[in-house]
């Protein structure tokens, strides 16, 4: 590997992570303050070494989107932050299939804007403060995989907090049993109890919020599409329970790339209150 082999390291470790990613959404996380031509070339490097290939996308433009090779994988596994749960060992190309290149890629896009939105905030959510689709078991119930689970530190100086969000991404109409099974299994592991309280309880200090992001959603279509998510929530006495509990909202994918998740974006899921940014759910 020639060039800078931190920066190298990086695309590598985010690579090995999310499995798919665009020249834009690298560098949105790893470019600084170099333009993007940088990072293509990073990435025709880290090609000409055989660490990565690319797929070619059909939207306009027929933009690459980027994936390890088995030797890139094979090196990246050796970095300790290149760690993944045990359904992210496939191949970037296998991995692509099962879930689907838009999904991996929306969920790149969610992350880098969380990662700008903090950079400009002058709060703390970094490349790897995404971790996508954890296993979060559930005895006797399964398990609950999110699309992401999200750690941020927001604030500054002595006011710093974290925060964490389970991430869903939704596509209305032909999405929404999944997501409603998701909910489900999301309030299985918050009111799962274990000896005195609940498990959860042992692992955070409050419970995650919950933020579903609305893929193929127009502007028009997004109060309908709440709606719709609160209907599901209602219909099951565990979800209802939760969300009176946990912060929850929905937003549009375009709108959280363009106006950031700060912005007043979100409609909670748990009423009918008016959009706000994502930590005052």
């Amino acid at each position: 590997m020639h060039g800078d082999l931190e920066t190298d390291h990086d695309v590598l470790v985010t690579l090995h992570r999310f499995t798919l990613a665009t020249a834009e959404q690298l560098h949105q996380l790893h470019g600084g303050t170099a333009g993007i031509k940088q990072t293509q070339k990073r990435l025709t490097r880290l090609h000409t070494d055989g660490l990565a290939d690319f797929v070619t996308l059909p939207q306009a433009g027929r933009a690459k989107a980027w994936h390890l090779t088995a030797q890139g994988a094979a090196v990246a596994a050796t970095f300790p932050e290149a760690r993944r749960t045990d359904a992210q060992t496939l191949d970037g190309e296998q991995f692509a299939v099962r879930h689907g290149r838009e999904h991996l890629l929306d969920v790149g896009r969610i992350h880098a804007a969380f990662v700008a939105d903090a950079r400009e905030r002058g709060e703390d959510c970094g490349p790897l403060d995404l971790r996508p689709a954890p296993e979060l078991p559930v005895d006797g119930a399964g398990a609950y995989r999110p699309a992401a689970e999200l750690t941020y530190t927001a604030g500054t100086g002595e006011e710093r907090h974290r925060l964490r969000a389970f991430v869903e991404r939704h596509r209305p109409g032909v999405g929404a049993e999944e997501t409603a099974a998701q909910l489900a299994a999301c309030a299985a592991v918050w009111e799962q109890a274990g000896p005195g309280g609940r498990v959860w309880e042992r692992r955070w200090r409050s419970f995650p919020r919950l933020l579903v992001v609305l893929v193929g959603t127009a502007a028009a279509g997004v109060r309908s599409a709440v709606a719709d998510l609160r209907l599901a929530a209602e219909e099951n006495p565990a979800v209802a329970e939760m969300l009176a509990a946990v912060p929850a909202g929905a937003a549009r994918i375009e709108d959280l790339v363009q106006r950031g998740p700060s912005a007043p974006i979100w409609h909670p899921l748990s009423s009918g209150g008016r959009a706000c940014g994502w930590t005052e759910l």
